[in-house]
């Protein structure tokens, strides 16, 4: 069979002995785009039984157009997808394995970018705010994806299914597919502080960002179209560009979250009722009583005890004792087997992937990979209570979530946000029509 399929006869014949399983890949219309905000262009799925790529045309003009074949697409129990999270976002429903994880979970790194022909480079360069698909012919689309797979293949190859793969396959990635399809309303002051293409992730006033987990830490970032929605500044007027959809913002934001996750691993009590904060003051400077310069020093003091090491000082205090004792155990199992595993999603920290590591670093990485397992596992349920909801997740910032609260949802649902959220780590609550001017509730 030839490699374009584009007429009914042809796709029925394909997948009449078409295998269980394939590799996909969803060509849009322009690759720069969100893609939650993206149309498809046609699809070119990798054969396992028949050893050969193919291109189903949906929408490029250079062959006659198909409608998308779900009910073919859904006789596959598993297709490998090169970004699960994308994936979702164009057909919700289908079994996908998602290979990036797989790359990250053994490298600890992104993929790289794939070899594209000089056409995809010419296009894209001279015509990259269209849809520069649809003009790069699709015989260079179906060369540039065959070397995609073949490049991606030894990943598929070796696959095999892992406690920490099912994370990321069944938690991680469809939470962040739920989290990058809701958008954040923006205002017209978003002009003057942002100078984008708006066509790649603005729609009817609300600005889309795409969340990376594939970082050193496993912290997922979030920065799409030259926006850092995990930095956006306090000071420059930035957010005062981003408002509520519905009636209100509601921000919970973990108080304390390192110290107290910390404490959690070292079986440490840290009074969830105080500012940890305050009770760590208590024990540098040894008196109940603490000032506003003891509360900002306390806060100076733990970062560094945190990220840069315990001094020896500290060291007779039980807390940091403790701690400091934990971290030499997780550096032995560490240089022991080769890796120590993360505590949610069981994702190995190897050693051979990180260069000039030491034991604060170590100890660093694990913290933060607790945070953010954590978190991702906790707004699966959130989003599970939201289904049906006019209430929407708008943000999510390494220890805090940002809602956009509808009142019709009633205070059930913010209580229950609320019990969920703070169900192991105490929160503080902050509200505000705009997030530049939240205040605790």
């Amino acid at each position: 069979m030839y490699y374009l399929i584009e007429t009914q006869e042809q796709l029925d014949r394909f997948f009449k002995d078409e295998g269980s399983e394939c590799y996909l890949q969803f060509i849009t219309n322009n690759d720069e785009t969100h893609p939650k905000l993206q149309s498809l262009c046609a699809l070119y799925i990798y054969s396992f039984s028949k050893e050969k790529g193919f291109i189903i045309n949906i929408d490029h003009p250079e062959a006659f157009e198909l409608s998308l074949p779900l009910k073919y697409l859904e006789s596959y129990t598993n297709i490998f997808v090169k970004e699960k999270t994308k994936a979702l976002l164009h057909i919700p429903t289908l079994p996908y394995t998602d290979i990036q994880s797989i790359y990250y979970l053994i490298k600890n790194e992104p993929l790289d970018s794939l070899p594209k022909t000089g056409a995809h480079t010419y296009f894209e360069r001279k015509y990259g705010a269209y849809n520069a698909n649809k003009i790069i012919p699709i015989a260079k689309h179906h060369e540039a994806l065959t070397q995609e797979f073949d490049a991606l293949y030894p990943y598929i190859n070796n696959f095999k299914e892992e406690e920490s793969n099912k994370w990321y396959n069944e938690i991680l990635t469809p939470t962040l597919a739920k989290m990058v399809s809701e958008g954040f309303k923006i205002n017209p002051t978003f002009k003057k502080h942002f100078d984008i293409n708006e066509k790649f992730s603005i729609n009817e006033d609300k600005a889309y960002g795409w969340y990376n987990f594939c970082t050193t830490t496993g912290r997922p970032t979030n920065n799409f179209n030259s926006i850092n929605f995990s930095a956006l500044k306090h000071d420059s007027g930035e957010r005062d560009s981003f408002e509520a959809d519905n009636n209100t913002l509601i921000e919970m934001d973990y108080e304390g979250y390192h110290p107290r996750i910390i404490a959690r691993f070292i079986g440490h009590h840290i009074d969830k009722n105080e500012s940890v904060h305050k009770q760590l003051a208590q024990m540098y400077f040894e008196t109940a009583e603490i000032s506003d310069e003891m509360y900002k020093k306390s806060k100076e003091l733990t970062f560094q005890q945190m990220y840069g090491g315990i001094n020896k000082k500290y060291l007779k205090h039980e807390y940091f004792n403790k701690t400091q004792k934990f971290i030499d155990s997780l550096w032995h199992e560490f240089n022991t087997n080769g890796y120590v595993k993360t505590v949610i999603a069981r994702r190995k920290l190897l050693k051979g992937n990180y260069k000039n590591i030491t034991p604060q670093k170590l100890f660093n990485y694990y913290i933060q990979a607790f945070e953010t397992e954590y978190n991702i596992t906790l707004l699966s349920r959130v989003f599970k209570l939201l289904e049906g909801k006019q209430t929407k997740m708008v943000l999510y910032v390494y220890d805090s979530m940002l809602f956009d609260f509808s009142l019709e949802d009633g205070k059930e649902l913010f209580q229950s946000l609320r019990d969920i959220i703070s169900s192991d780590f105490p929160i503080k609550l902050k509200k505000g029509y705009t997030y530049a001017s939240l205040e605790a509730l």
